[in-house]
C-alpha cells in the first residue's frame, strides 16, 4: 500500500468508528433518560445492539493501528 492508499484506509476506518460510537452514546443517553422515569425495559431496550457497535469500533480500532504498523515495517 501506498503512502496515501494506507492514509485513506485509515481515514475511513476512524470515520466509520466514530459513528458507531457516537451511536453507542446515543444509545446510552435515551436509556439513561428512560432509566431515570424508571422505565427500566426501556433503558435495556434502548441499549439494544450496543456490544455489537462497540465490537465493531474495536475491530476498526485495530485494523486501522493494524495498517499504520504495516505503512511503518521496513
Amino acid at each position: 500500500m501506498t503512502p496515501a492508499s494506507t492514509r485513506k484506509a485509515i481515514a475511513a476506518n476512524i470515520e466509520v468508528m466514530g459513528e458507531l460510537l457516537l451511536d453507542a452514546v446515543q444509545k446510552v443517553g435515551i436509556a439513561d433518560e428512560a432509566i431515570s422515569k424508571g422505565e427500566q425495559n426501556q433503558a435495556i431496550g434502548a441499549m439494544h445492539n450496543i456490544e455489537q457497535d462497540l465490537e465493531y469500533a474495536l475491530a476498526l480500532y485495530r485494523a486501522a493501528i493494524a495498517l499504520h504498523r504495516a505503512g511503518r515495517a521496513p
